[in-house]
């Protein structure tokens, strides 16, 4: 019984988690409107894995794409970025290299999007993240410069 009540409770909070992502214009590339899911690598992770580093949920793609894919995930990402409460964002040669946007949550949490884009022989290897929890865009950054 147990077990059973801790798999709606992750339903649950994942629905709901995926709703407030739903409202971003990066959640299409997420839902595989601008590559395939096929052709993406997803990580999705919820529960007591991210509690040291203070997150709810964790949700990652990695995709490869053409000039056009290149466009138009970078036209959602700085969408997004006019409404972000807080951003980072680094050009190279006129293109979006790397961008970190925080969202203020409906609850204590924060929310984040990260984009970052590596370019070789006309191909664009782009790997987007969604992050939800307490912690803070300074807590994200020691963390990832830790790893």
């Amino acid at each position: 019984m147990k077990r059973l009540l801790l798999i709606l409770t992750a339903l649950l909070l994942s629905v709901w988690t995926v709703s407030a992502q739903g409202r971003l214009q990066v959640n299409a590339v997420f839902d595989g409107k601008v590559v395939p899911a096929k052709q993406m690598k997803e990580t999705f992770i919820v529960g007591s894995q991210l509690q040291p580093y203070n997150l709810r949920q964790y949700r990652s793609v990695s995709l490869t794409g053409d000039d056009a894919v290149l466009a138009e995930v970078t036209r959602r990402v700085l969408a997004d970025a006019e409404t972000a409460t807080d951003q980072e964002v680094h050009y190279q040669g006129g293109n979006l290299i790397y961008a970190i946007l925080t969202f203020q949550g409906d609850t204590d949490d924060n929310r984040y999007v990260c984009y970052q884009c590596a370019t070789k022989a006309g191909r664009h290897s782009i790997t987007l993240v969604y992050m939800t929890g307490p912690a803070t865009l300074d807590d994200l950054k020691k963390l990832f410069k830790s790893k």
